[in-house]
């Protein structure tokens, strides 16, 4: 967050959004310590998503068929 960059705390954070007229997902104000849970998730996925996963091989198999020929002959047969 840009603001956080500048120095500023959770709390000042947290009155610029209420002056600048943003509530919370709840519809309430915020304060602080939900600045910090909002920051802190951000952080946790940001690292998550930066994070490199080893590459593993499996014998995972995918098989495509269309199934609109078979449909068609067995409701045509029905008929």
């Amino acid at each position: 967050m840009g603001q956080r960059k500048e120095g500023k705390t959770f709390d000042q954070i947290a009155e610029w959004l209420n002056k600048e007229g943003y509530l919370s997902v709840r519809g309430k104000k915020f304060k602080g310590n939900h600045v910090h849970s909002i920051v802190k998730k951000k952080r946790l996925k940001d690292e998550e998503l930066e994070r490199d996963y080893p590459g593993k091989w499996s014998e995972f198999n995918l098989e495509v068929v269309d199934k609109t020929l078979i449909n068609s002959f067995f409701f045509n047969i029905k008929n």
